[in-house]
């Protein structure tokens, strides 16, 4: 009987491993790319420039929706896609506020430090 619950328990340990590390977003997730089309959409967005702001939050917003599906992208994605709309509807200030609300994500979601968390 021990041996039959002891074979139970290892063929459970080795199936339930993969699920292990399903939960919470990829470890060195990497939203640099999208600094620049932001960076960009935020510049556009204080000079008035409508058009520039549309097309610049739309590449940031087609480059985030292509990474990994985490927490840290949808954060972004999400923000993105309220700043293009803002943008469509003329709010440009909302819209540029929504665009650096989603940079200061995209510096939030670097690697995690271990040892100490310094």
């Amino acid at each position: 009987m021990k041996s039959n619950f002891a074979l139970t328990a290892a063929i459970l340990s080795v199936a339930l491993s993969g699920n292990t590390f399903a939960a919470g977003g990829p470890m060195n997730e990497d939203l640099t790319s999208l600094a620049v089309p932001a960076q960009k959409a935020v510049e556009a967005g204080k000079a008035g420039n409508a058009a520039v702001f549309q097309a610049e939050t739309e590449t940031a917003l087609k480059e985030a929706k292509s990474k990994t599906d985490s927490a840290a992208q949808q954060r972004v994605a999400g923000k993105l896609k309220r700043a293009l709309e803002a943008g469509k509807n003329g709010d440009l200030a909302t819209g540029t506020q929504l665009v650096e609300e989603s940079m200061r994500d995209m510096k939030k979601a670097g690697a995690p430090q271990f040892g100490g968390g310094n």
